[in-house]
């Protein structure tokens, strides 16, 4: 199979995020974290999360993590997770 061929590109564009809403499933655990009352909701759902996720060894891994994935590793529940996801859809910032 023959690699397909692309014409060059006449300029670079720079990639641009489209706002979305916050929430516990699919937003960026850093996203949350620079967003001050998103934060807020964070630490008051899963308080015991605050001092993991700003540890040097979670710090690489930030971007990559939700709430919802904090489930796996016992620092929230799933009713957490949906009070979280709650108050993060009526916060209604950009991400």
């Amino acid at each position: 199979m023959d690699a397909p061929l692309y014409s060059p590109a006449t300029a670079y564009v720079q990639p641009q995020r489209l706002p979305t809403k916050f929430n516990a499933h699919e937003t960026a655990l850093s996203d949350l974290m620079a967003n001050p009352a998103a934060w807020a909701i964070v630490i008051k759902v899963a308080p015991g999360a605050a001092g993991v996720l700003k540890s040097d060894a979670m710090r690489p891994h930030l971007g990559n993590f939700t709430l919802q994935s904090l489930t796996d590793f016992g620092l929230l529940t799933q009713d957490g997770v949906e009070r979280a996801d709650a108050q993060l859809r009526l916060l209604g910032g950009d991400k």
